[in-house]
């Protein structure tokens, strides 16, 4: 071989070399990795716990004695999980034979909103109030129902405060009654 072939070879052995040390390394996958369309793979949601958390209970419209027509508003602290909702509450109510302030606790059943709530509370009427003394306050409590779909309706008893005339001829206890729909 001549040493010009000779050099000729080595040259493009080196060459050869030299570029395989500087060029990248290509890899062939062997095995394929299954591929999201939307996204890389996702960890499972983990369970859902049920806490406490400060939320709506309640708000609603309805129509019965003393408040006549009247709309209502409860926030505080909710408890909600797959079978049933529950709320420490505080409620107002304002309608136009008066307002009332209550507290309680309140229970939600299901998906069907079905439920029932306990309430205590102070209620002062307006100047036309139905089946009650105008301008009086009272304390009392109340029975919350709602059979389904949050149609349903109260039922309370209260006391009447402080003193009347001696001309004032009606009982000291209200009934208190209303019907409506509230979520």
């Amino acid at each position: 071989m001549r040493p010009a072939a000779m050099v000729r070879r080595v040259c493009a052995a080196g060459a050869v070399v030299a570029s395989a040390i500087a060029a990248p390394a290509v890899t062939a996958q062997t095995v394929p990795s299954p591929v999201l369309i939307d996204g890389p793979a996702r960890p499972p949601a983990p369970m859902a716990v049920s806490r406490w958390q400060f939320d709506q209970c309640m708000g609603g419209l309805s129509y019965g004695a003393p408040l006549k027509w009247a709309l209502s508003y409860g926030m505080g602290l909710v408890r909600e999980s797959e079978e049933r909702d529950w709320c420490f509450l505080g409620a107002a109510k304002v309608g136009f034979g008066g307002a009332g302030m209550n507290v309680g606790l309140a229970n939600a059943l299901g998906h069907w909103g079905s439920g029932v709530a306990l309430t205590g509370g102070v209620l002062r009427t307006f100047s036309d109030p139905m089946g009650a003394l105008a301008k009086r306050t009272y304390v009392g409590g109340s029975l919350h129902v709602w059979p389904i779909l949050a149609l349903g309706g109260e039922i309370g008893v209260y006391r009447r405060l402080g003193t009347d005339a001696p001309a004032t001829t009606r009982n000291r206890t209200l009934i208190t009654w209303s019907t409506g729909f509230g979520f």
